[in-house]
């Protein structure tokens, strides 16, 4: 498997930014920071970190991001791996299929389909696979909880394709002997195709994809945070008790910043900075660990030797960093008080 993985979004910019592109007619596709979050009754905080992608269906329109990184070769396999989360507001006064993922060949031939389906009469939420343009082999989705989703594809022009759905680790549904046209060349990632009855808000958040599968992520408040990406160790008030840089490239950086956006208003606010390979660990025996105000937020940059930047923390005492309930509290309280920030 390839650290840092063959492509990996964990939308920690709050923006499109690590995207080719986006399509978002109507304007109904945003990167909410979690503090915006904690003023929506039933909505999540992001799965990881302070941001996430939501689309607030409404309308015809697509609202997706597509990212020519996502590319699998006629007769290998790729997987996609990504936290899915659909509100409770999710509804439609007409039966509905729509896609939330496509694998589509370059010039944007859809390969393969992941979607979702509402019965409008039992208000029903599924979720589904197809061999082209349309999800055909559907499972129940849950409303109202963090669901990993991963998705197996080997691309075959000579009728030995499959499609493989796995929700928490778990196969639900699988396509095979597949006739692709064409390698896939992009990933599409947000819904299209949704009838403009169909409304209510679906959340994404962690994607990766790679040549090997990748499963869930194992603990999602750890102790101890390994970071394949910047983003946010934790938002909040808190502690790190220690971090190494992993890999020892001359040029890999690890910095830590308190705040709790996403790569701005940094001045004067780095509290660390490794670098290898002269000093890529730092272990604090003296009991003086870097603490922060606004939320620890982790850059790692450089070239890719020895498989890219990553790093290992060691998380102390952070506030609402183990319980969804107390990062929503705190994000409240951010709202309600912005000059503290």
């Amino acid at each position: 498997m390839a650290f840092p993985f063959l492509y990996e979004s964990n939308f920690e910019q709050g923006t499109n930014a690590e995207w080719d592109s986006e399509s978002d007619t109507g304007s109904l596709l945003d990167f909410p920071h979690y503090s915006t979050l904690a003023t929506i009754p039933g909505a999540p905080v992001p799965y990881r970190g302070a941001y996430c992608m939501r689309v607030q269906m409404g309308d015809t329109n697509d609202h997706t991001l597509i990212e020519g990184d996502i590319d699998i070769a006629d007769t290998a396999t790729g997987y996609t791996r990504f936290y899915l989360f659909a509100h409770n507001d999710v509804t439609a006064t007409a039966d509905d299929t729509f896609n939330i993922y496509e694998l589509q060949q370059a010039g944007g031939t859809v390969e393969s389909s992941l979607g979702m389906r509402i019965t409008a009469a039992t208000n029903a939420l599924e979720i589904g696979i197809g061999d082209g343009t349309a999800p055909t082999s559907f499972v129940t989705f849950p409303r109202g909880k963090w669901v990993c989703v991963e998705l197996l594809a080997t691309i075959s022009t000579g009728g030995a394709g499959v499609l493989t759905l796995f929700l928490n680790e778990l196969q639900v549904a699988t396509l095979t002997t597949l006739t692709n046209a064409a390698a896939v060349g992009r990933g599409v990632l947000g819904t299209q195709d949704t009838l403009a009855t169909t409304t209510g808000s679906l959340f994404f958040d962690q994607f990766i994809f790679d040549s090997e599968q990748i499963y869930g992520i194992p603990i999602r408040y750890p102790e101890e945070l390994y970071m394949t990406k910047t983003g946010h160790a934790f938002v909040g008030s808190g502690t790190i008790l220690n971090a190494t840089l992993l890999t020892g490239g001359n040029d890999n950086t690890l910095e830590i910043y308190d705040t709790d956006v996403n790569n701005t208003n940094h001045q004067g606010r780095r509290k660390l900075i490794l670098q290898s390979p002269t000093n890529p660990e730092v272990v604090d025996p003296a009991g003086v660990p870097v603490s922060v105000q606004r939320g620890a937020y982790v850059v790692l940059s450089g070239t890719a030797t020895a498989g890219g930047p990553l790093a290992m923390l060691k998380i102390g005492n952070a506030q609402g960093y183990f319980s969804d309930g107390r990062i929503k509290q705190h994000g409240a309280k951010r709202v309600a008080s912005p000059g503290n920030w």
